[in-house]
């Protein structure tokens, strides 16, 4: 844990930042689409798919293009929700207690949960584990090829998180500008880190790895925090408009990003993400939206629990072994259903009680805020 200094005077609240409801809702139905790639892909590998129903659903839009919402949004959210803390003493140490209290401990517990299932029940689980340098690289974030050369952490979906983590120590270091300087600034080097790297390339597998146009996606939501900031807002035609543009582009591309992929979903993603935080009456939302919103609290704990659901389901094996017509689609809607059902506990159990802990230890230690 990082410690500041017990001198450091608590910053001035100034109250919580604007809550933008159809963010959260958002998040949801990322993570959710991502939950569905993987498990419709599962039931289609496991032959669970006779009828072919599945894979016509699986190539009606990329559903892994949740990952790239989510970064678009981590951009936004990082910007607006940090706004006190630009240019304030402690701000930047204050921004990193945060963040760390809010990734590591859920992300920790699953990697650790993860590696135990390897020892007790290894054919449940796909992909080969390296050995303690690339255990401990996967603790810490860090970019690290697997014995089969693939770049990812033990937990396989962490690899998305090796690219957050990354954007907040680039951001760490430009919360001591003001905040349109510090989004400037931050915005410069990632897209200078980007374009060398693709220029000219990197020796180092992590600078290889960061320098991918991926975190373009950060610069997109953080141009929109600013925008925010600014009094940016849209009417309900164009709003809709965004998202039909961005829904039309993402279903021609189901077949795989063309060119990069920043292009060809965080373009797109970013669409989305300027619909739900131009409505300049956030509050006015249905019944449904505001069940999105629950769900989308507890998006992180369902981005990164859903393997499990589908690991567990394999371990079951023979009640979805019939393969008819309809065992496919029963596996993939119970596995969704059930993987919502434990983010949300997840997230009331144990994602918010240790997230608050945390903090008010930390908030102790350091004599301030956090």
């Amino acid at each position: 844990m990082i410690r500041g200094p017990r001198a450091t005077t608590p910053l001035p609240d100034a109250g919580r930042p604007k809550l933008f409801p159809w963010v959260q809702a958002l998040r949801a139905i990322a993570a959710a689409a991502v939950a569905f790639f993987h498990i419709a892909n599962d039931a289609i590998i496991a032959g669970r798919d006779p009828s072919g129903a599945i894979a016509r659903a699986a190539a009606s839009m990329p559903w892994n293009a949740g990952v790239d919402i989510f970064f678009v949004i981590s951009g936004f959210v990082i910007v607006h929700a940090s706004g006190r803390l630009f240019g304030q003493q402690g701000g930047t140490l204050q921004f990193l207690r945060r963040r760390l209290t809010r990734i590591v401990p859920l992300y920790w517990a699953l990697t650790t949960l993860f590696l135990a299932m390897t020892l007790l029940r290894r054919s449940a689980i796909h992909g080969e584990i390296g050995g303690p340098a690339y255990i401990l690289a996967s603790y810490l974030f860090i970019p690290y090829a697997r014995s089969d050369g693939l770049l990812e952490p033990a937990l396989g979906l962490g690899w998305t998180l090796n690219y957050e983590m990354f954007f907040y120590l680039a951001m760490t270091p430009f919360l001591l500008l003001p905040r349109v300087a510090a989004v400037a600034g931050c915005a410069a080097a990632l897209c200078l880190l980007v374009g060398f790297g693709q220029a000219v390339g990197f020796g180092i597998l992590p600078l290889q790895f960061w320098s991918d146009p991926i975190v373009l996606e950060f610069v997109f939501g953080m141009g929109l925090a600013l925008a925010v900031a600014r009094g940016f807002a849209l009417p309900g035609w164009a709003r809709i408009a965004l998202v039909s543009i961005a829904v039309v582009w993402l279903h021609r591309l189901a077949g795989g990003p063309v060119g990069e992929r920043v292009v060809s979903f965080g373009v797109p993603g970013a669409m989305l993400v300027a619909a739900a935080v131009s409505n300049p009456r956030p509050d006015r939302m249905g019944t449904a939206a505001r069940g999105l919103m629950r769900l989308g609290d507890a998006s992180y704990a369902m981005y990164l629990f859903h393997p499990f659901v589908m690991r567990g389901f394999t371990l079951l094996g023979g009640r979805f072994a019939t393969h008819t017509e309809t065992s496919g689609m029963v596996y993939v809607a119970t596995s969704l259903a059930v993987a919502q059902l434990c983010a949300l506990a997840i997230n009331a159990g144990f994602e918010r009680k240790v997230t608050s802990m945390l903090r008010r230890r930390v908030e102790t230690r350091t004599g301030g805020a956090v």
